[in-house]
């Protein structure tokens, strides 16, 4: 039985290391797509019936996009790249505040745990938000928080 030298052997599983992250990174780029395009549409309507704007502010992990507030029936779009590294995973959410509630609604607008769109289009309603102008395809609200005096809550 011929022994091998320990530097053959440190070269060996050098090599197997670096094809490894290699092969990672290029069946990575077949299943993640190479950006999202996240839409969100103001449909919000209270009690009133009478359309109003919005504020909203979307982050990640990584990412905080600040506040927009859009008017009812316009909307506000981003796009990022997903996280191509399978031990973490890419997820925004948004919260949610209009004029006629005094709390902050949060909804998950993209995870890249479950969707593999390029495209998504968010109309957000007082009750949450529908996906892709399906409406047998709405999304509740993840999260309803009171906002403090200063409004200041994110």
């Amino acid at each position: 039985m011929e022994v091998t030298s320990p530097i053959t052997l440190k070269f060996s599983i050098l090599l197997i290391l670096l094809f490894a992250f290699e092969v990672r990174e290029t069946l990575s780029s077949f299943f993640v797509p190479s950006r999202v395009t996240v839409t969100i549409i103001n449909n919000i309507q209270p009690s009133s019936g009478t359309g109003t704007e919005m504020t909203l502010r979307c982050k990640s992990d990584d990412n905080d996009l600040g506040d927009h507030t859009i008017l009812w029936g316009s909307s506000y779009e981003f796009s990022f790249k997903p996280s191509a590294d399978p031990f973490k995973v890419t997820l925004f959410f948004c919260s949610f505040i209009w004029p006629q509630d005094p709390r902050r609604h949060y909804l998950d607008v993209y995870d890249q745990k479950n969707d593999k769109e390029e495209y998504l289009k968010w109309e957000i309603n007082v009750n949450g938000g529908c996906l892709n102008g399906n409406y047998e395809n709405c999304a509740r609200w993840t999260g309803i928080k009171l906002m403090d005096a200063d409004n200041t809550s994110n």
